[in-house]
């Protein structure tokens, strides 16, 4: 549902880098980034560490949910599933097979703005994980058996997501938060487009996307970078340059919202109220102090809105919401911050967005107390320190940074820009970004409860 652009959560192995956050917010010891281009167009990174002798390496694609036609939701998350799937000289299932054999990890995923895929394994397999990645980069086949099979899984998986009140919920806000820009829609994608998505409609997006002049290399481990040149010359050199890449969402940008928008939908298992507001690109500087006001509203036991709206009232000994929050969705291009009340009595809906509102508009008027700033900015540290101490993770960093901003080590920088964030910045955001006629309200009644 939410990607927040600094609190990184990920699994791997641990980095020799041993990262220290100061009191001023100071990050020391920062690992160093090495970045160079191929012929072709294909961008690497590489970061050496001695840690473990383990590698990280990452394809990313510059390719998600709004890269699709809009009658073909879904195609981008199709490639997630038959990018293992076999290719003109890999059978299939046996990259996946090969990695884990070498006592290796394999993944992938899909988001509105990328595609990436995920090898860890020891590091002096290195050669083998490049050379597996440069042939599906170019090699995949188009079978209609096993895009039928991979079809249906994707299908099962929306179904599930449709099972998911919040999920829905969540879904349908975005519909009605973005009148123009494909962010209206997730990397899930739709059943019926996925039905009428045929072979050829799914070898166009891959021979427009998964080129080398729309990827980047990310390798992180105990490896050099000249072995990783080397390695990237070897196997993703003869692949020729791709034609420039379309972008349809540069042709669909969200207009500006100059009146509130709310819509009472059917009613759920459980009853929700999604408040949302429409938040600058990533690499807008703006967006660090917005931020620091979602985590000061919605992040944490102590935040505003789960005090106001999960804690019992003295006096009725009664609680509005069962479950409350806010999150920064943060996109390559405008994104959202969302609060949630999730509720079970049908009277309770107003008052929840009354109640968000009230919140929010208190941050407006006098801004985040020094205790609020200081537990934000310190939440975003420890989440940047932990996300430098593995491989993996180090590797999703960069690849993310890549996609939202278009250097790789700009996340590097986050936390020292976070730390700068003010009371009156977090003040003069709220005003400007999260205005009451700029809201999306979306209230979900819950279904009547059966005694």
């Amino acid at each position: 549902m939410h990607v927040r652009l600094l609190a990184l959560a990920f699994a791997g192995t641990t980095l020799v880098v041993a990262p220290i956050a100061h009191a001023k917010g100071t990050i020391a010891n920062l690992p160093t980034i090495e970045t160079f281009t191929l012929a072709n167009g294909l961008s690497v990174a590489v970061l050496h560490t001695d840690a473990a002798p383990v590698v990280a390496v990452q394809v990313w694609y510059h390719a998600g949910s709004k890269d699709e036609p809009r009658d073909r939701r879904g195609s981008a998350h199709m490639f997630e599933h038959m990018m293992f799937k076999g290719t003109a000289h890999v059978r299939a299932e046996f990259h996946a097979q090969s990695i884990n054999g070498l006592g290796g990890y394999v993944n992938a995923a899909t988001d509105e703005d990328a595609t990436h895929y995920i090898n860890t394994l020891p590091a002096e397999h290195l050669d083998y994980a490049i050379e597996l990645e440069a042939e599906r980069m170019r090699n995949l086949l188009f079978r209609k058996p096993m895009i039928d099979v991979e079809r249906e899984v994707v299908k099962e998986e929306i179904r599930r997501q449709e099972n998911s009140p919040i999920t829905k919920g969540f879904l349908r806000f975005l519909g009605v938060a973005f009148t123009k820009h494909p962010y209206a829609w997730t990397a899930g994608g739709t059943i019926s487009d996925l039905d009428a998505t045929t072979p050829d409609d799914l070898k166009k997006f891959y021979d427009a996307y998964y080129q080398p002049n729309n990827a980047m290399l990310v390798v992180v481990g105990k490896v050099t970078a000249a072995q990783v040149k080397a390695a990237a010359e070897k196997w993703f050199g003869p692949i020729p340059k791709g034609a420039d890449v379309p972008r349809p969402s540069k042709d669909a940008q969200e207009p500006a919202q100059t009146q509130k928008r709310k819509e009472l939908a059917q009613p759920n298992q459980i009853g929700l109220v999604l408040v949302g507001f429409h938040l600058p690109a990533a690499r807008d500087p703006e967006i660090y102090a917005l931020q620091v006001a979602s985590i000061v509203l919605g992040t944490g036991d102590s935040s505003r809105l789960k005090q106001r709206l999960e804690r019992e009232d003295p006096k009725t000994k009664v609680r509005l919401a069962v479950q409350a929050g806010m999150e920064s969705v943060v996109r390559e291009e405008p994104g959202l911050t969302v609060a949630l009340g999730a509720f079970f009595d049908p009277a309770a809906g107003d008052k929840i967005e009354a109640a968000i509102q009230d919140e929010i508009e208190k941050l407006a008027k006098t801004g985040p107390s020094a205790d609020e700033l200081r537990k934000a900015k310190n939440q975003v540290q420890s989440g940047f320190v932990f996300s430098l101490e593995n491989a993996q993770g180090l590797a999703e960093a960069i690849g993310r940074s890549w996609i939202l901003t278009g250097n790789p080590s700009a996340f590097l920088g986050d936390v020292d820009q976070i730390e700068k964030v003010t009371s009156a910045d977090v003040q003069r955001v709220v005003k400007a970004y999260l205005a009451p006629d700029k809201a999306t309200v979306v209230v979900i009644p819950p279904k009547p409860r059966t005694p």
